[in-house]
């Protein structure tokens, strides 16, 4: 994984095109765990992080961010009841741009798991060790370039059970999330 990282930074440059830009960007997170059917009601959360983009064509670009991000869900009918994931996120975006600068997003997204905690009206335990540390994640999301970064939003699936049970156990728990973001452009190269 790292390789592949420093592979991208170092090729990105390379590639023929136009422009490079850099930014921080966060925004609101809708999160919750396991299916649709799964009991599980959505939380609300934020997410903040690090952005590198570049066109590689006019109508394509590539983005790499990392993310600070807390993911998880509340237990159905019981707001105080909780599950809290901290992940340090890795989505690797490719963008298909519209006219306008309106864009669509499709990738891949790594996350590694920080801490997990429950937390039940005042109680608060930790349940790191019953949590996958490794999750991986499809995203499909859109926005629009604007002059001082972009906006936009994301939908992402989990394809990892990160409760760690086995595939024939009745307890899934997918990171399924919507997030809503602004990016504000540090840096810009032409």
């Amino acid at each position: 994984m790292k390789q592949l990282i420093a592979i991208l930074f170092v090729l990105l440059p390379v590639w023929g095109v136009s422009q490079v830009t850099w930014g921080a960007k966060g925004g609101l997170n809708i999160t919750t765990l396991g299916g649709f059917d799964s009991g599980n009601s959505p939380q609300l959360r934020l997410h903040s992080g690090l952005y590198y983009q570049q066109r590689l064509e006019q109508q394509y670009g590539l983005a790499i961010e990392l993310q600070y991000s807390i993911q998880g869900a509340r237990a159905a009918n019981i707001s105080r009841r909780y599950l809290a994931y901290h992940y340090v996120n890795l989505p690797v975006m490719l963008k298909i741009y519209n006219i306008n600068n309106a864009y669509l997003e499709i990738g891949p997204q790594f996350g590694y798991l920080l801490f997990a905690k429950f937390y039940d009206d005042g109680f608060t335990q930790s349940v790191t060790p019953e949590v996958k540390r490794f999750d991986f994640t499809g995203v499909l999301g859109g926005g629009k370039e604007t002059g001082f970064g972009n906006v936009g939003a994301r939908f992402g699936f989990g394809f990892t059970n990160t409760s760690g049970a086995s595939v024939g156990n009745s307890i899934v728990f997918r990171n399924i999330f919507l997030q809503l973001y602004v990016g504000f452009t540090i840096g810009q190269l032409n």
